[in-house]
């Protein structure tokens, strides 16, 4: 399988809006690493996080069904641990917060800076050893931004840290199929499903403009904010290219 950068999966996340939002003059570093400040203790949360990155690691090398489940599973745990720690109260008060000091349409052109992203990435093996390359920031139009930060604004994130698993789920069968087939010695006539494409790029879209903003130095109270959104964002990412999207 060729590694090339242009596959569908990246064109797609562009236009469902990847993590460097364009149209806005402040540039967003990864705070949480870059401040010093005392780092939050919580020992299951570490243990998601590791299981997370594990799990990340694995597809930045190899697609399967195996582990793209494992990812899907820490994410559901994510949820019932943020469900026990009301994160969703926590983030809406947050980001309301953020509007109230600095405007709604700065909260909505935040932008990443592409070189801490890639710093962070190598976290998650995207170290320029990876089968899988590393997606390529683009702008997002503002509809969409808008669009996913009244979700957040209403709802909180525990919500679509489960659709995310939910549509990891719908990847991995996809990809067992694939994989089954192949063993076989059988070739699929349509190996990619387009409504798991659209899935992919659908959260892809979710978790880029979520990595914005816990990456940003806001969410001091969880104890790796930036690194549990780039995980998701990365996993998610590797396994729609090793699908074919």
């Amino acid at each position: 399988m060729s590694v090339e950068v242009g596959r569908r999966v990246f064109v797609g996340s562009v236009a469902a809006g990847l993590p460097l939002l364009a149209g806005g003059s402040a540039t967003l570093a990864f705070a949480q690493r870059q401040t010093g400040a005392t780092r939050v203790q919580d020992p299951v949360f570490d243990q998601l996080l590791s299981d997370m990155k594990r799990a990340v690691r694995s597809l930045s090398q190899a697609g399967s069904g195996e582990h793209t489940r494992r990812l899907a599973s820490s994410l559901r745990v994510l949820a019932a641990w943020g469900a026990s720690k009301q994160i969703d109260s926590r983030v809406k008060e947050t980001l309301r917060d953020v509007v109230r000091r600095e405007g709604r349409d700065a909260l909505l052109r935040r932008n990443l800076d592409a070189a801490m992203f890639k710093a962070e990435a190598r976290e998650f093996g995207f170290d320029g050893t990876s089968a899988v390359p590393l997606p390529v920031p683009a702008p997002v139009d503002f509809a969409t931004r808008q669009r996913i930060v009244d979700d957040l604004l209403a709802n909180g994130v525990t919500a679509r840290w489960q659709a995310v698993a939910a549509t990891l789920d719908d990847a991995a069968r996809a990809l067992d199929r694939v994989a089954s087939a192949r063993s076989a010695g059988v070739t699929l006539v349509a190996q990619v499903d387009p409504s798991v494409c659209r899935m992919i790029q659908q959260e892809m879209s979710n978790l880029n403009i979520q990595m914005v903003f816990w990456c940003a130095p806001w969410f001091y109270w969880v104890p790796e904010p930036c690194g549990m959104a780039t995980s998701a964002y990365l996993g998610v990412a590797a396994v729609g290219w090793w699908y074919g999207c």
